[in-house]
Protein backbone atom coordinates (compact mmCIF):
# COMPACT_ATOMS: atom_id res chain seq x y z
CA UNK A 1 0.00 0.00 0.00
CA UNK A 2 2.76 2.43 0.93
CA UNK A 3 4.62 1.70 -2.30
CA UNK A 4 1.49 2.56 -4.32
CA UNK A 5 1.10 5.86 -2.50
CA UNK A 6 4.80 6.59 -2.94
CA UNK A 7 4.56 5.82 -6.68
CA UNK A 8 1.54 8.12 -7.09
CA UNK A 9 3.28 10.91 -5.21
CA UNK A 10 6.53 10.65 -7.16
CA UNK A 11 4.69 10.53 -10.48
CA UNK A 12 3.04 13.93 -9.83
CA UNK A 13 4.61 17.08 -11.20
CA UNK A 14 5.76 19.81 -8.82
CA UNK A 15 2.83 22.11 -9.61
CA UNK A 16 0.38 19.25 -8.95
CA UNK A 17 1.99 18.63 -5.57
CA UNK A 18 1.65 22.34 -4.79
CA UNK A 19 -2.06 22.30 -5.67
CA UNK A 20 -2.66 19.25 -3.47
CA UNK A 21 -0.81 20.92 -0.59
CA UNK A 22 -2.90 24.08 -1.09
CA UNK A 23 -6.14 22.08 -1.10
CA UNK A 24 -5.22 20.34 2.15
CA UNK A 25 -4.10 23.61 3.74
CA UNK A 26 -7.34 25.38 2.86
CA UNK A 27 -9.32 22.38 4.12
CA UNK A 28 -7.61 22.83 7.50
CA UNK A 29 -8.71 26.48 7.44
CA UNK A 30 -12.30 25.31 6.82
CA UNK A 31 -12.03 23.00 9.83
CA UNK A 32 -10.89 25.97 11.94
CA UNK A 33 -13.84 28.05 10.73
CA UNK A 34 -16.28 25.26 11.62
CA UNK A 35 -14.74 24.84 15.08
CA UNK A 36 -14.87 28.60 15.71
CA UNK A 37 -18.51 28.86 14.64
CA UNK A 38 -19.44 25.86 16.77
CA UNK A 39 -17.80 27.43 19.85
CA UNK A 40 -19.32 30.85 19.17
CA UNK A 41 -22.84 29.42 18.80
CA UNK A 42 -22.22 26.85 21.59
CA UNK A 43 -24.07 24.31 19.46
CA UNK A 44 -23.37 22.33 16.30
CA UNK A 45 -25.86 23.39 13.64
CA UNK A 46 -25.66 20.90 10.82
CA UNK A 47 -27.37 23.00 8.15
CA UNK A 48 -25.17 26.02 8.86
CA UNK A 49 -21.99 23.93 8.76
CA UNK A 50 -23.17 22.15 5.61
CA UNK A 51 -23.90 25.47 3.92
CA UNK A 52 -20.53 26.96 4.84
CA UNK A 53 -18.73 23.79 3.75
CA UNK A 54 -20.64 23.66 0.45
CA UNK A 55 -19.87 27.28 -0.44
CA UNK A 56 -16.25 27.15 0.77
CA UNK A 57 -15.36 23.84 -0.90
CA UNK A 58 -17.23 24.78 -4.07
CA UNK A 59 -15.23 27.98 -4.35
CA UNK A 60 -12.01 26.17 -3.50
CA UNK A 61 -12.56 23.45 -6.09
CA UNK A 62 -13.40 26.00 -8.78
CA UNK A 63 -10.26 27.97 -7.89
CA UNK A 64 -8.10 24.83 -7.97
CA UNK A 65 -9.53 23.84 -11.38
CA UNK A 66 -8.83 27.30 -12.78
CA UNK A 67 -5.28 27.18 -11.41
CA UNK A 68 -4.79 23.74 -12.96
CA UNK A 69 -5.84 25.02 -16.39
CA UNK A 70 -3.55 28.05 -16.06
CA UNK A 71 -0.57 25.94 -14.95
CA UNK A 72 -1.09 23.42 -17.75
CA UNK A 73 -1.41 26.15 -20.36
CA UNK A 74 1.68 28.02 -19.18
CA UNK A 75 3.78 24.86 -18.94
CA UNK A 76 2.80 23.79 -22.47
CA UNK A 77 3.77 27.21 -23.84
CA UNK A 78 7.34 26.81 -22.56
Amino acid sequence: MFSEINYLYTSLMDWQKALIFSFVSYSVVLFGIIVAITFILKDFKFLLVFGITFVYMGGLIVTILVATKIFKKRLIER
